[in-house]
């Protein structure tokens, strides 16, 4: 398989601080990849580096051979890079059906089939009956499945999801594996899943990323990685080093 996204010796630092440091990655189109580690790790920092919140402070970030490094997120977005949040970022005086084109409208206004192609995402996630409520009004892990469907509408190459599990009810947390499980499947969708959750990460990632203190500690197929004695180590701050 082709490499979607390249990530080569990116260092990200706040203050004196390394968040961080040497990091690279590659994912090939239509995988789903997991990435793990302890809290501080440095997980969310790489991923708000790739999507544009932060600039790296040095290294280089290619999405289908294109350099995206040093882009703002809307540009890293248009390119095809969709995400979620820790916290869901949706608009809460507006529709679930209005947070769903927003995507559509910051690319050049909305077509005569996005409002269908919206409803049957909704549908898809199971919202379908939500569309007209204010999306302030749904539970927060339903919010996890809009901000999920609403980075599928604007039909990215890559999603990037930060802790999309964490605190989300038993049968929501179902819908959403099911869904990235059917978006990855149909669409040939790439996605990179941040997530504590690792039976999860078991169930839905072929291959898993481990962080530790900013670095990559260990790369390889799921089941191994998760196997491995150095992650439970780190995982319960005991010393570790990868060979």
């Amino acid at each position: 398989m082709a490499e979607l996204l390249q990530v080569i010796e990116v260092e990200k630092h706040f203050g004196g601080v390394m968040a961080v440091h040497g990091m690279s990655l590659a994912i090939e189109a239509g995988t789903i990849v997991g990435l793990i580690g302890p809290n501080g790790a440095g997980k969310s920092t790489l991923i708000n580096t790739i999507n544009g919140v932060y600039q790296p402070d040095s290294g280089q970030i290619y999405l289908g051979g294109q350099r995206i490094d040093g882009l703002p997120p809307y540009k890293v977005a248009h390119m095809g890079v969709g995400r979620t949040f820790q916290v869901p970022r949706v608009f809460r005086r507006l529709t679930v059906l209005e947070n769903m084109v927003t995507p559509m409208i910051h690319r050049g206004g909305l077509g005569l089939g996005d409002r269908r192609r919206a409803m049957e995402l909704l549908e898809f996630v199971g919202l379908a009956d939500k569309a007209h409520q204010y999306a302030g009004e749904l539970s927060g892990g339903q919010q996890k499945l809009l901000e999920f469907a609403r980075a599928v509408m604007a039909e990215p190459r890559l999603i990037l999801m930060d802790e999309p599990f964490n605190g989300v009810h038993p049968v929501i947390k179902e819908q959403l594996i099911e869904s990235i499980r059917q978006v990855n499947a149909t669409q040939g969708t790439s996605i990179l899943i941040a997530s504590h959750d690792t039976p999860v990460i078991a169930e839905l990632c072929s291959r898993t990323i481990v962080m530790h203190l900013g670095e990559k500690f260990l790369e390889g197929p799921t089941r191994e990685v998760l196997n491995d004695e150095r992650v439970v180590d780190i995982y319960l701050g005991a010393p570790a080093h990868a060979a």
